[in-house]
């Protein structure tokens, strides 16, 4: 049985070789960037001084090119078939250092919430099918928290201005709780300006935490922020 499994798994292979989901190069191992992809993709950059209340920000990837295509495709398309690819991509940077160190830093994770009409309409939340395993196998917990109170247009065309002018006020607690001294981090599929991170960060510093920081699957911090990376 062994052998007839392995080689049914060959014939596999040799007819349906595994390729990177960007590029369609073929690599060793299903949903694997090819290492000229993994170059251009991951780029684990962290802010610590990112627009207040926030603490910190970590991003994997650069908002650019492959990340951007999978991300479109998962939140725009309703793709669910990218969410493996996204899914390789944390396991793969999963034990660097940068990762290690916020996770270490905080007490349970907040996923950015989406309102219940969009939720309907999409099926899920994008940033929860990205990070719910990944933090799971950390041994950190996702709660939902936060829930968004008001349908907001599509920002992805919108600039920091009118985003702060929409987003001001639409997130509330989901619940009443204490997080007096708590450490939290909050994820997000794409962290542009920031703002929505901020507008969740607001309730949770009103409802007691002490530190907030964020990890965004991805970010073009070049062009948001005025701080250098250190």
């Amino acid at each position: 049985m062994n052998f007839l499994r392995e080689l049914w798994e060959a014939v596999i292979y040799f007819l349906f070789p595994p390729r990177c989901p960007n590029c369609r190069e073929i690599v060793d191992e299903r949903y694997q960037l090819c290492p000229t992809c993994e170059k251009k993709i991951l780029h684990l950059d962290i802010y610590d001084r990112p627009p207040e209340p926030l603490n910190k920000v970590l991003r994997v990837t650069k908002y650019r090119g492959g990340s951007q295509k999978l991300l479109h495709k998962l939140k725009f398309d309703n793709n669910l078939g990218v969410v493996p690819a996204l899914k390789k991509i944390l396991d793969d940077v999963s034990n660097r250092e940068e990762i290690l160190k916020l996770l270490g830093d905080v007490d349970f994770a907040v996923p950015v919430p989406l309102h219940q009409e969009r939720l309907n309409e999409r099926g899920f939340n994008q940033t929860e099918k990205i990070f719910e395993e990944f933090l799971a196998k950390k041994n950190l917990q996702l709660k939902n928290l936060l829930m968004r109170t008001q349908a907001t247009p599509k920002l992805f065309n919108l600039g920091k201005t009118e985003r702060e002018k929409i987003l001001s006020g639409v997130f509330a607690a989901a619940e009443k709780i204490n997080l007096n001294g708590k450490k939290i981090l909050i994820v997000d599929d794409i962290f542009t300006t920031g703002t929505t991170c901020k507008e969740c960060a607001k309730v949770l510093k009103a409802l007691g935490a002490e530190k907030i920081f964020v990890l965004a699957f991805s970010s073009d911090f070049g062009e948001n922020f005025s701080d250098k990376k250190n």
